[in-house]
């Protein structure tokens, strides 16, 4: 085995994790620092310099570098990536600009801060790789604290080698020349861009967040938030929040880069500009005016989109197709209309929304192409399913858009996630939306919605959501906890104990203390007749945490959330939801109990007794966990306990006595319309996740340092699950107590037959320890029945794999086999793949040998790349559920770096 060498490659290399084993607060950071291990190599170049923590980055950057989120840093005048902004009259001049490329990454979570006469210049023949996550967002704004200033510094500007067209329809910028050398706006430093190649690739821009810049170099001549100088489209642009510049928020000047996620908020200017031959597609925008500011700075005349071919301008080759925009005026946009469409122009916007103009919402001009006070050339404005809340109607002027398809002057108003709310943004079918063709593959989503938002989108998980700057588009969550019976809290903190009798919502501007055993609703208490289970759902309450809450126990305390009663955890990957003992740091085991879901859904009894109902028509199984956890069960497997989502439960496993643990996350007979997605279970001293009958699906489980197994089901649990890592707890020598460590186990043995268990996983990767070296990776025991798909096990001293079949008569001989299938499963096992010589049936492309997993947690041998995804099938349980086709074996797929992978930024730092 390779157990040093594997967990040292996982404690170096991987962005956003803290050093391997340490610890951290519980709480959600609605905008987290992540806390990664890469740091600078220790001679910096000559672009660098650094004091202690900050780097400062100034002049050329004139090799590929990479600024690590390990660093403050600061932008210090113009930062100038390459030198391709030169003139470039020859061919060979342009091959030596692309040649002496280079290459600047920005790591996510990575915070620059700028000096007043600072930009980021990003010349053609250069890339700029910003991959941020939604998790750990990449942030530029002014020296000081918070994003309230403007025009405190200049702004990104990137430059390509795509077309530019010049003014008085002069045509491409290469047609004179053969050659484009365009004068860029924005200072003395922008030298020049453009070029022939319409597919030039300027780097990754995601996950991005740029505020408070606009430096104003002279009339006219400003930096925007992100300046696009003919960029090309093989440069992907999405998920970008410009805030509070200055001018204008995006600018393409020429260029053919597309767009999509895009969030402009109290920029003074313009928000989307496009001019000198743009052609390109832009999806889902929300616009937000300044809520608080009066007027604009100086000549700003703000409108949300503006396009621009008028008269001297004209060029008629800018041609954009803009969908899914939610604009929203303001008082400082009072004078003007919510976009103007100018000189002959090509532009259709389709499903969009404009909200609070005191304007028209749209003014369309024509072009004076020779300059004798008549309009000479036309724009060409098409605007499909377009409504707007606008004082002054809906056109200004007589240009009338053509087409105009579902064009209405009306009411608008948005919901918290920014969606429209009438009627009218539901569309019945998707409008036809048609690209530009640019020369790019992009392809816009066909929406039969009016908005930058689905309506019925729940705030928390709109695709703005958790990655903008905090209070930009909602305002910072001063929820005050309601009162209630079971609650007590003082300024910071509040105390919940005991039973939870009405609906009640765990705000994000308290900390949270759970003490003893909080009991959501009364459901875990027998029901033998009709009445009685129409009575406990009647009477069921619904417990809501807000994303980011932080919830610490008292050594006595779990949460147990019963029957006919739900649970709304629903964290955000910037604000997951924590659930820990009360001291700091996430290091200890059993320190409390955990969370308990209990549902109508049903369990199979012991001896092949059947569904629970089968004797009396109801359930009162009896959980395990301790004497408070009373019965569950029932016949309903859709039943529906809440959501968990981006929620870590850490240090818990309380043993109320032998073979009667609680476990971290306990699902007892949860029906699949609950929903169980991206939740951690750390260091339990128990199983990290175990369910006792029922049908809830599950998908992105991290299950790390837990002392028992990691996921276990039993008891006639049917239902489907992907994407796992487990990992076993790597500083530990052995298990606690008579723990019996397995990554997997699934029991239906001898007396605890239960031949209705059931279950269908893929996509694991599993990596043991030498705290699981006395047990196979996987049990699977006592006719049970389990595929296992694309799954990896690593560092498994004993074997991968045991089978049991069941001894159902006491005889002493298995009279039952297990119904086991392996698909695509290959381990690192010192004493081979199975034991004691029970085979799976299907046994399809299993192997030992060396697995190496990266600092992604995937697996980086040949033998994980499969080829083909092959047939998954999911266990018929009634849901709807689909396995992801994946060609890949484990759980992360290969060549994923390790800050865009799944589990990247909300998991506990420190635990991968």
């Amino acid at each position: 085995m390779k157990r040093e060498n594997l967990l040292g490659l996982i404690c170096s290399a991987s962005v956003l994790l803290a050093a391997c084993g340490g610890g951290g607060g519980g709480g959600g950071d609605p905008t987290p620092t992540p806390t990664p291990t890469a740091t600078p190599p220790p001679t910096e170049p000559d672009f660098v310099s650094c004091a202690g923590n900050t780097c400062t980055i100034s002049g050329d950057v004139d090799e590929d570098y990479t600024m690590v989120a390990s660093r403050n840093w600061i932008l210090d005048d113009v930062v100038r990536v390459g030198a391709g902004n030169v003139s470039a009259t020859t061919q060979a001049a342009v091959d030596a600009i692309k040649a002496a490329g280079v290459t600047l990454t920005i790591e996510p979570g990575t915070n620059i801060k700028a000096t007043d006469d600072a930009s980021l210049l990003v010349t053609r023949g250069s890339k700029i790789n910003a991959n941020g996550t939604a998790a750990a967002p990449i942030t530029f704004s002014s020296l000081d604290d918070g994003f309230d200033g403007e025009g405190e510094w200049g702004g990104v500007v990137i430059q390509g080698f795509a077309p530019q067209f010049g003014q008085g329809n002069s045509g491409a910028c290469s047609e004179a020349t053969g050659f484009c050398n365009v004068q860029g706006e924005g200072g003395d430093f922008i030298g020049v861009y453009g070029g022939t190649d319409a597919a030039d690739d300027s780097g990754v821009f995601r996950y991005v967040r740029i505020a408070e810049g606009g430096l104003i170099a002279g009339p006219n001549n400003e930096v925007n938030g992100l300046t696009l100088q003919g960029v090309g489209h093989g440069t992907t642009i999405e998920y970008v929040q410009v805030h509070a510049n200055l001018d204008d928020g995006v600018e393409w000047f020429g260029g053919t880069v597309n767009a999509r996620y895009l969030v402009l908020t109290s920029n003074d200017d313009d928000d989307l500009d496009y001019d000198e031959g743009y052609q390109g597609n832009v999806q889902y925008v929300i616009v937000r005016k300044n809520p608080t500011k009066l007027g604009p700075t100086g000549s700003n005349d703000p409108r949300m989109i503006e396009a621009n071919s008028s008269d001297a301008d004209y060029t008629p080759q800018t041609n954009a197709v803009l969908a899914n925009i939610t604009a929203i005026g303001s008082q400082v946009s009072k004078g003007e209309p919510g976009f103007r469409l100018r000189g002959a122009v090509q532009s259709t916007i389709y499903n969009t929304a404009l909200v609070d103009v005191t304007q028209q919402c749209v003014r369309i001009d024509n072009a004076d192409t020779d300059g004798d006070g008549t309009t000479d050339v036309d724009s060409v404005i098409g605007l499909v399913n377009v409504i707007g809340d606008c004082d002054a109607g809906f056109y200004r002027g007589s240009n009338v858009a053509n087409p105009e398809t579902n064009v209405q002057d009306t009411t608008v108003t948005l919901d918290d996630a920014y969606a429209v709310t009438q009627a009218a943004a539901q569309l019945g079918a998707p409008a036809n939306i048609v690209p530009v063709a640019n020369g790019s593959s992009f392809t816009f989503d066909q929406t039969d919605y009016i908005g930058a938002v689905e309506p019925g989108t729940a705030a928390n998980e709109a695709w703005w959501a958790g990655w903008t700057l905090p209070g930009t588009l909602t305002e910072a969550d001063e929820e005050e906890p309601a009162a209630a019976d079971f609650v007590s809290c003082t300024a910071t903190v509040c105390t919940m104990t005991g039973d939870v009798t009405e609906d009640y919502v765990m705000v994000a501007s308290r900390q949270w203390i759970i003490d003893d055993v909080v009991r959501v609703g009364s459901g875990n208490v027998s029901a033998t007749t009709q009445a009685q289970v129409d009575a406990i759902k009647a009477a069921g309450v619904t417990l809501t945490i807000r994303p980011g809450v932080d919830i610490r126990a008292t050594n006595d305390a779990s949460l147990l959330v019963t029957r006919g009663s739900k649970l709304i955890a629903a964290g955000t990957a910037a604000a997951p939801i924590t659930f820990s003992s009360l001291d700091d740091g996430f290091d200890g085991e059993g320190e409390w109990g955990g969370v308990v879901i209990q549902g109508f859904a049903p369990q199979f009894g012991q001896g092949n007794t059947g569904a629970c109902s089968l004797a009396t028509g109801f359930c009162n199984v009896q959980g395990e966990g301790g004497d408070f956890i009373g019965v569950y069960g029932g016949d309903d497997p859709a039943d529906n306990s809440g959501i968990i989502r981006y929620v870590r439960i850490a240090e818990g496993g309380l043993i109320a006595g032998p073979n009667n643990e609680v476990n971290g996350l306990t699902l007892q007979g949860v029906g699949h319309g609950t929903q169980l997605e991206f939740v951690q279970v750390h260091a339990n001293l128990d199983d990290g996740v175990e369910w006792f009958g029922g049908t809830v699906n599950a998908r992105y489980l991290v299950l790390t340092s837990n002392d028992d197994d990691d996921l276990d089901y039993d008891e006639g649990y049917q239902g489907n699950v992907q994407y796992v890592i487990i990992r076993k707890n790597p500083t530990k020598a052995d298990p606690s107590g008579s723990n019996d460590p397995r990554m997997i186990e699934a029991n239906s043995s001898d007396a605890d037959y239960t031949p209705q268990t059931n279950a269908a996983l893929a996509n694991i990767t599993a990596i043991g320890a030498e705290v699981s070296d006395g047990e196979p990776g996987f049990r699977l025991r006592g006719a049970v029945t389990t595929t296992i798909y694309n799954t990896a096990l690593a560092n498994v001293a004993q074997q991968c794999v045991r089978i049991d079949n069941a001894d159902t008569d006491g005889d002493g001989t298995a009279d039952v086999n297990s119904v086991i299938g392996m698909v695509n499963v290959i381990g690192d096992c010192d004493a081979g793949f199975y034991r004691n010589n029970i085979v799976a049936d299907p046994d399809t492309n299993t192997a030992t040998g060396t697995v190496t997993i990266d600092a992604a947690y995937a697996v980086t041998e040949a033998a994980a790349q499969l080829g083909a995804a092959p047939q998954m099938s999911p266990v018929n349980n009634g849901s709807s559920f689909t396995f992801d086709p994946t060609d890949y074996i484990g759980a992360v797929e290969p060549g994923t770096a390790a800050g865009q992978a799944w589990w990247a930024g909300w998991t506990l730092p420190g635990t991968l």
